[in-house]
């Protein structure tokens, strides 16, 4: 906590060891989203050293780690977590706020857009330079929701869910097919027991959800035609983002969605364990009828559907 002396300053030496900067957080920021120093250090235009004395500097000014480095990537603590996930919207409705100061509305289109947790982490921000690389003028507000029920469309364009929405006042887009496959690190990978049901004596890694699951290990057992016990142990997660950052960790088994892990694939960090499993249940974008979509809102919904596609 920052002490204030009698004549209502802070003493100088403690200035520089409680300052939080707005520098700081946003490096932070994209180290955590792209799970990298090297990678937020080439996003932000910066030497990877300044990037990694940054975060430091962060840590050091809130009293706690908030990533777990390592030769593979950047990993958030439970601290760290906390801290994104109040972050990214607030950054974003900073971001947002300069640039009607600067522009106005009428020469800026904010565009908000709602997706959980796990989407803007592991695969909406690594791509978000790219869409703002063709579309420079779009100010994006970017708002993380873990839950369907609180998402309230009246102050967003566009919206992910986490499963199915029957309202009838929203247009709807398919982003790309739900595809789960149970991954593992790749030392992992070599203890277990080849096959589906070797996977049964496994660790899993479970996500506890508030609404009606789209597909837990249940269905995947059930759709292997192996019969598994009602309650099956392993560790739970009520945030698919940890679920994956324990996967990540070497601590058990996680089921991935296609397009959340494949780019964890690609780079070696994870291993399918046996093919995908492709629902009738595809992943959507909606949108307000009552409304119509800013140019800057449809090209961010028509950039994620040819992405996702």
């Amino acid at each position: 906590m920052t002490r204030i002396d009698d004549r209502g300053q802070t003493p100088p030496a403690q200035k520089a060891a409680d300052q939080v900067s707005d520098r700081g957080l946003r490096v932070f920021a994209a180290a955590a989203s792209l799970g990298s120093l090297t990678a937020a250090a080439r996003q932000l235009g910066m030497g990877q050293p300044a990037v990694s004395h940054a975060i430091t500097r962060l840590e050091s000014a809130i009293g706690t780690p908030l990533l777990h480095r390592s030769r593979t990537g950047a990993l958030t603590t439970s601290a760290g977590h906390a801290l994104l996930t109040e972050l990214r919207p607030a950054l974003a409705r900073i971001d947002e706020a300069v640039a009607l100061a600067r522009f106005g509305r009428a020469n800026t289109d904010v565009v908000s857009i709602s997706v959980s947790t796990s989407l803007a982490s592991w695969w909406l921000l690594p791509r978000l330079p790219n869409f703002k690389r063709t579309h420079p003028d779009v100010s994006l507000r970017l708002v993380t929701a873990d839950s369907d029920a609180a998402v309230d469309m009246s102050s967003i364009d566009l919206w992910i869910p986490l499963g199915h929405i029957d309202r009838p006042e929203l247009d709807s887009a398919v982003l790309c097919r739900e595809e789960v496959i149970p991954v593992a690190t790749p030392s992992l990978a070599q203890q277990l027991t080849n096959g589906a049901s070797g996977l049964a004596d496994a660790p899993l890694l479970h996500l506890e959800e508030r609404y009606k699951p789209r597909f837990n290990w249940h269905r995947w057992f059930a759709a292997q035609d192996v019969d598994v016990p009602d309650h099956l142990p392993g560790d739970r997660s009520n945030d698919y983002s940890l679920v994956l950052q324990a996967a990540l960790d070497g601590q058990g088994v996680a089921l991935g969605w296609a397009h959340i892990v494949a780019s964890l694939i690609e780079d070696g960090q994870l291993v399918p364990l046996a093919e995908p499993i492709s629902t009738d249940a595809p992943f959507v974008i909606l949108s307000s009828r009552q409304r119509q979509l800013s140019p800057g809102a449809t090209a961010l919904r028509d950039w994620l559907v040819q992405q996702l596609a």
